[in-house]
């Protein structure tokens, strides 16, 4: 009956509940141990208290196509081109985004899209920020990057907050395409450059800029600019100097308003999080949500582990392995951020926290002067108690 009232309610519910009827020193304490250490508990109920962890902006690059970020959305309906996938790429300078409709989201697709519309089109960069997929891990990507020696770094299970930039991105055009797709949803591919043109050509609230005008130095020209076209009063040269000076210009501000945008978001998330730092050694539980058919998720648990904490990779990030000190099978290792992360409390170290605690209290004499006779020590009603002291 205990523990399903332990699973039931929470600390102070079940406190309430046992103070109204029972009462032995250091009753609080017994039952705080008592409901965290419940493993039920741990595996399924979250932390009373501000979410953990920091935010650590990723700094703005300093040239076009240095770093970049690339996904993929869908899978959707298949398209009137046989397509399922929309493969995406976001420039961290300019913000400047590529998309194009793919059939399938395998590694040849994938590869050709990498070198044909990044590095051929525009340049090789120097860093690509994913996910952890299975396509983004294949041995050909992992071949034209280290040809290229493009750095690749993947995101953490779980956590795309990591490819923000490229995320955000997802849900725009997710929502301009919804503007103009039919009812099949199969015309998105006649949709998607004009989407992305008009993405591309719309001022950015954190730069100030347009992602065109940052990556090629003017705004893009329209049908309605070569209709009123005005006479061109400068020379070559002159066009040629100015448009380099504006466009460097124009990015060194940019780099500064998002710097600063990054410094106000920065700060009103860390107040409302808050720092944890984890030991080598340290038990934790990993949130890994899951889903299983016929299973309802809201039902299911969301924690698992325990994991032991091997290293700190950064105040956010800790490398961890599953802790089983009977299996002999080989430890897997993984990157999990602290959002994912709280303390484990071992069960089957309850009684042993509550021998020492009584051995404490006897050590620095909180405990009650032995009168010859066995001291009652468990739980009892308060009439019982009150006999108790009536005795002694």
């Amino acid at each position: 009956m205990t523990n399903r009232l332990r699973d039931i309610w929470d600390l102070y519910g079940m406190y309430d509940c046992i103070r109204k009827r029972f009462f032995w020193p250091r009753l609080f304490r017994t039952v705080h141990r008592y409901v965290t250490h419940c493993r039920e508990c741990q595996r399924r109920k979250a932390v009373p208290l501000k979410p953990t962890g920091a935010l650590i902006p990723i700094p703005p690059a300093e040239a076009p196509f240095q770093r970049i970020g690339m996904d993929l959305l869908g899978r959707l309906p298949k398209s009137q081109g046989g397509n399922r996938w929309i493969i995406v790429c976001t420039d961290y300078m300019t913000r400047y985004a590529i998309t194009k409709a793919l059939p399938t989201a395998e590694a040849p697709e994938v590869s050709k899209f990498f070198v044909e519309e990044i590095i051929l089109t525009h340049e090789t960069p120097r860093t690509i920020i994913t996910d952890r997929g299975t396509v983004f891990q294949s041995n050909l990507i992992a071949e034209i990057n280290n040809q290229c020696k493009v750095v690749h770094r993947m995101t953490t299970a779980y956590h795309p907050q990591t490819n923000g930039l490229t995320e955000r991105f997802n849900k725009t055009l997710a929502d301009m395409l919804a503007m103009y797709v039919d009812v099949e949803q199969k015309t998105r591919d006649r949709i998607l450059p004009f989407v992305s043109f008009a993405y591309n050509t719309a001022r950015q609230d954190t730069t100030g800029f347009t992602p065109f005008f940052l990556k090629f130095g003017h705004e893009a020209g329209t049908k309605l600019d070569a209709m009123f076209q005005e006479p061109i009063e400068y020379t070559v040269p002159d066009f040629l100097a100015q448009l380099v000076t504006q466009a460097e210009e124009s990015r060194q501000l940019a780099r500064i308003r998002t710097l600063d945008a990054q410094e106000k978001d920065r700060r009103r998330y860390n107040s409302r999080h808050r720092a944890v730092l984890y030991q080598q050694g340290d038990l934790v539980w990993i949130y890994i949500p899951v889903r299983k058919v016929g299973r309802c998720e809201k039902l299911l648990k969301k924690y698992f582990g325990s994991y032991q904490v091997l290293r700190k990779l950064s105040d956010v990030t800790y490398e961890v392995h599953d802790f089983d000190p009977n299996s002999r099978r080989r430890k897997s290792k993984d990157i999990a951020p602290v959002l994912r992360m709280k303390p484990y409390y071992d069960p089957d170290l309850q009684a042993h926290f509550n021998d020492s605690a009584a051995s404490d209290d006897r050590r620095f004499g909180e405990s009650t002067p032995s009168t010859g006779r066995n001291d009652y020590t468990g739980p009892t009603t308060r009439s019982i108690s009150k006999a108790l002291r009536q005795t002694r």
